[in-house]
């Protein structure tokens, strides 16, 4: 079980090293572009796409220079995490997360999703496309 879950945070390795060499900060202040409401209504999009079994449409989600990196290897231990958690009941709390850095901005959503057994808290942030650039489930 703990070989799985580093697998899947292997997974996404990728995706946080690159949010995190923009010079990831801790500002709640989302960068000119960016709403908190979009940077939510999009994560719960992508959390839904990735929850619905659909690799192909998930990973097409991240941006380009990311995608080689996102394998079903590094998949099947997500779904095979939420199978473990049961139903979709709701999404809960979030945190907002903004980063700007020689001259591409970021925002990321901290987002609390309940099941039926327990929950999972995202990591999900975006490039000025919106398009994904990390994901981490814990």
């Amino acid at each position: 079980m703990m070989k799985k879950r580093y697998g899947w945070k292997l997974l996404v390795l990728a995706a946080l090293m690159a949010l995190l060499a923009v010079g990831c900060s801790k500002s709640s202040k989302l960068p000119d572009g960016f709403t908190e409401e979009g940077v939510k209504t999009q994560a719960e999009a992508d959390i839904k796409l990735a929850e619905s079994n659909d690799f192909e449409g998930w990973k097409a989600r991240f941006a380009a220079s990311l995608q080689s990196s996102i394998t079903e290897d590094v998949y099947q231990p997500y779904l095979d995490m939420l199978a473990k958690k049961g139903d979709f009941e709701s999404f809960g709390k979030t945190a907002f997360v903004g980063q700007e850095k020689d001259g591409q901005k970021y925002a990321a959503v901290i987002y609390v999703v309940k099941y039926a057994e327990g929950e999972i808290k995202y990591t999900v942030g975006y490039d000025e496309d919106m398009k994904l650039v990390q994901f981490v489930v814990q």
